[in-house]
């Protein structure tokens, strides 16, 4: 290994490829909300009865936090802050925005008939 290789490769970290990996991890999350929310709709259709209204409100409303996270997650981060970790309000979003749809879940899969 020659000096270049060494200076590059020499720590363990290969910068190139850390950005690439979180942003396939930001897809991974996203795509498994938008399937998590498409199921829970389907079993939601046709709209009956206050319950499937509230739960369709909390889909709406979990959505919207987890959109909101991941807007913020795949902003880059400050050059003081360290890379590739989010802040602690992306962090918030994400957690109010999944526990907002496992509470829908929660109301489709116990209170709606299937």
């Amino acid at each position: 290994m020659d000096g270049a290789d060494s200076a590059s490769y020499g720590d363990g970290r290969d910068p190139g490829l850390a950005r690439e990996r979180t942003e396939l991890a930001w897809s991974r999350s996203g795509l498994s909300v938008a399937v998590t929310v498409a199921v829970t709709l389907r079993r939601l259709w046709p709209l009956t009865g206050d319950k499937a209204v509230l739960a369709l409100i909390l889909i709406a409303v979990g959505a919207a936090f987890w959109v909101a996270g991941m807007q913020l997650g795949r902003r880059r981060r400050p050059a003081n802050g360290p890379a590739g970790v989010a802040a602690e309000s992306t962090h918030r979003l994400l957690t109010v925005g999944t526990l907002t749809l496992a509470a829908a879940a929660f109301v489709v899969g116990l209170f709606l008939p299937a």
